[in-house]
């Protein structure tokens, strides 16, 4: 469908959305390998791929038939400068290089350096691909492995698949730029990835803020569960109890934090209708606190009251009004000149 390109803040995003045939995959495929397609397909009525091209990588979505590839002797000329980082959401595939063949199967997210050659054959799929040159992440194939495969449960699973998400997700929906800074984020986690002990420390420093966030949304999902702990972060993610105070230092410390977003959480609860008998206890116990005593003082070290005196009325609005106010009519008023203004050129 042909490419736009958009100049905006940021990196520019390069788009190219194709679906046809054979021949059109096959073209679409051509410097990445060759491909022998089979014959009985289960749920692909033909090839799709989207693919979007923000410097320095490329990344797709693509459904395809199932098939063997070869990536070659050309093919490793024309592509193979690059990593190719891809996770199936269905199918999977196996890759032989090197006489060792490798498992992809659907969730995990794979490595693969495109500077040897290797055969793999695939199911019918959907796959996620980015593909990253070797100078973007310090990669140096006689250094570090030819492949690597993260399991989806694992923290470098899930730190990667919540960064290649991130940047999917901005892609559909039609960015016409990425940020800077989440490019070098997802670089950084990638890099560190690879080989933590090699990584810069710009790169590890990336990964680390990546892991905060996975921390923090597992964090959010399990406000209202008791058995939210300490323990059952470190437990999960496999961290150090120093290591995990130091990541959550500016907030007092992991166990400070989750007190203060279950009490943001209940308070925000008690604002909907604050006069209502049990409304308070009820709050307390929806988002994990072990008492109202302990819940009472929570309230009292961050807001200074006790929680039946937080709220003199609650939060309400006209069902049918739309709302008016002092502001809305002062904005209308300073808006009125311009348009005037527009109408007479």
């Amino acid at each position: 469908m042909g490419q736009s390109q958009f100049n905006f803040d940021g990196i520019p995003v390069f788009t190219n959305i194709e679906r046809g045939p054979l021949e059109m995959w096959t073209s679409a495929c051509a410097a990445i390998f060759e491909i022998a397609p089979m014959r009985k397909v289960d749920y692909i009525a033909d090839y799709q791929v989207s693919a979007w091209f923000v410097d320095p990588i490329t990344v797709s979505n693509s459904f395809y038939k199932g098939m063997v590839a070869r990536h070659g002797r050309w093919h490793v000329e024309e592509s193979g400068h690059q990593v190719h980082l891809h996770r199936y959401r269905h199918g999977r595939a196996t890759v032989e290089t090197d006489d060792t063949p490798i498992e992809c199967e659907t969730g995990e997210i794979t490595l693969l350096d495109y500077s040897r050659r290797f055969t793999s054959l695939h199911t019918p799929s959907q796959c996620d691909s980015f593909y990253i040159p070797h100078t973007a992440i310090g990669y140096d194939p006689a250094v570090h492995p030819q492949s690597l495969i993260y399991a989806p449960h694992s923290i470098l699973g899930q730190v990667l698949s919540m960064e290649m998400d991130h940047i999917l997700a901005t892609l559909r929906d039609g960015a016409t730029h990425i940020a800077r800074a989440d490019m070098q984020r997802f670089l950084g986690c990638v890099e560190t990835a690879i080989s933590p002990s090699l990584a810069s420390e710009s790169a590890r420093a990336q990964a680390q803020a990546s892991l905060r966030d996975l921390i923090r949304a597992f964090i959010e999902t399990r406000l209202s569960h008791p058995e939210l702990t300490v323990d059952l972060v470190l437990s999960n993610f496999g961290l150090s109890r120093a290591g995990l105070y130091r990541m959550f230092q500016a907030e007092g410390g992991v166990r400070n934090y989750i007190t203060r977003r279950r009490l943001q959480r209940a308070v925000l609860d008690i604002a909907e209708n604050p006069t209502r008998r049990g409304q308070i206890h009820e709050a307390a116990l929806r988002w994990g606190f072990a008492s109202d005593t302990t819940f009472h003082r929570a309230v009292r070290r961050e807001f200074g009251t006790s929680p039946g005196a937080l709220f003199e009325m609650p939060i309400h609005g006209p069902a049918d009004v739309r709302p008016r106010s002092i502001v809305h009519k002062l904005m209308n008023q300073a808006a009125r000149p311009l348009t005037v203004a527009a109408d007479k050129r």
